[in-house]
C-alpha cells in the first residue's frame, strides 16, 4: 500500500501506536473560533476557483447553410446542467460574491433564485442578496427567474429563457454554477498536508475501491477545496501516474458524495457526461511528454465520468 502526503507528527505518533499500515487514525476536528457558531447561510467570502463554474447553453439550431442560432435555455435546464457537475445554480449572498469577478463571465446568465407570484425563493434556502425583479420583463402574477444581465445587475426574466426582442442576445445563454454551501464547518476543507491518503497497489472497480477504503476505516477521496486539488496534483506529479476514483456517484442528475460533504470537481472537456458515459467519476492523469518544457511527470488534468466497472482505475482513500 502506498501513501500520499507527509504525515505530521500528531498523525505519525498515533499511527505508530497502531498495528500495520491498514490501521487508521482520524483527527478529531474542532471548529476554529471564528466558526464556532457556523451558519451555512452566513456571508462567507468564497474565493475558491473550483467553487464556481460558468456553463453555456448547447441549445442551438443549425440551418442548411451551417449558420447556428441560440435557442432559449430554460432556468430548469440550466439548473440540471449545474447539477450534472456536482453543483447547483449560484446564489449571491453579498456584494463581494456578486462582484468577485467570475472568470470569463458570459451575460446574461441564470442564477439560483426566482420569484413565484411575488414569493421569493432560492435553490439553497438561504437569503439572496437581491430578489429577481419580476415586473421588469414579466407580469407580477407569473414566475420570474433570477438572471444577471450585467456585472453587478441582478434581474428577473421569463423562466423559459426568452428575453425582449430589443435585447442582444434576446435569450439567456449561460448559467453560473456554484458548489452547494457546506452543511457544517467540517466540510469547509482542512489542511491537506495534515490528511493521510492511501492508494491501492492495483486498479479495481468503483465498488471494490469503496470496500478497499472502508476495510481500512477510511473513505474514498472527496476533494473539498481547490487547495486539496492542488495538493493531490503535486503528489501525483511526484509519486504517482495512475488515474484514481473520486468518491461520488451520479444519482439521477446529481453527483452524490460518499461522505456527508459536497465535493468540488475540475471537469475535463467541459460538460460532464450522463450515465451513458459512466455513473462514477475518476481523476484523469497523463504522463508529460519529454518535449513538454512546462511540466514533467504525471499531470492531473481533471475528472471525468467513468464507468463504475472500469478496471484501470486505482483506489485513493482519505483519512480525515
Amino acid at each position: 500500500m502506498g501513501t500520499l502526503g507527509e504525515l505530521r507528527p500528531l498523525v505519525a505518533v498515533a499511527l505508530v501506536a497502531l498495528a500495520g499500515c491498514d490501521a487508521v487514525f482520524g483527527l478529531e476536528r474542532e471548529p476554529p473560533p471564528e466558526l464556532a457558531g457556523y451558519d451555512r447561510c452566513g456571508a462567507f467570502l468564497y474565493d475558491d476557483p473550483l467553487r464556481y463554474a460558468m456553463v453555456q447553453s448547447t441549445n442551438v439550431v443549425t440551418d442548411e447553410l451551417g449558420n447556428t442560432t441560440l435557442q432559449p435555455w430554460s432556468w430548469d435546464d440550466a439548473r440540471t446542467a449545474c447539477q450534472l457537475r456536482g453543483m447547483d445554480l449560484a446564489v449571491f449572498n453579498d456584494m463581494h460574491e456578486l462582484g468577485r469577478g467570475i472568470e470569463d463571465p458570459i451575460w446574461p446568465y441564470w442564477i439560483g433564485q426566482r420569484s413565484i407570484g411575488g414569493t421569493e425563493e432560492t435553490v439553497d434556502g438561504c437569503p439572496a442578496l437581491e430578489a429577481p425583479v419580476a415586473q421588469r420583463f414579466v407580469a407580477h402574477d407569473t414566475m420570474a427567474c433570477g438572471m444577471v444581465a450585467a456585472p453587478t445587475e441582478i434581474d428577473g426574466a421569463s423562466c423559459d429563457g426568452t428575453l425582449p426582442a430589443t435585447m442582444e442576445p434576446n435569450v439567456v445563454t449561460s448559467a453560473l454554477c456554484e458548489t452547494p454551501r457546506p452543511d457544517s464547518f467540517e466540510c469547509l476543507g482542512q489542511d491537506p498536508t495534515r490528511t493521510m491518503y492511501l492508494r491501492s497497489d492495483a486498479p479495481m472497480s468503483f465498488a471494490a475501491a469503496k470496500k478497499y477504503c472502508a476495510d481500512r476505516d477510511a473513505h474514498m477521496v472527496v476533494v473539498e477545496t481547490g487547495a486539496e486539488w492542488l495538493f493531490l496534483s503535486e503528489q501525483a506529479r511526484e509519486t504517482w501516474s495512475h488515474p484514481f476514483w473520486i468518491g461520488a456517484q451520479l444519482e439521477g442528475t446529481q453527483w452524490r458524495s460518499v461522505t456527508s460533504c459536497y465535493g468540488v470537481y475540475s471537469w475535463t472537456g467541459g460538460t460532464p457526461g450522463t450515465p451513458a458515459s459512466g455513473s462514477c467519476v475518476a481523476a484523469q492523469l497523463r504522463v508529460a511528454e519529454p518535449t513538454d518544457e512546462t511540466v514533467s511527470g504525471a499531470v492531473l488534468e481533471g475528472v471525468a465520468p467513468t464507468a463504475c466497472s472500469d478496471a484501470q482505475t486505482f483506489a485513493l482513500c482519505e483519512i480525515d
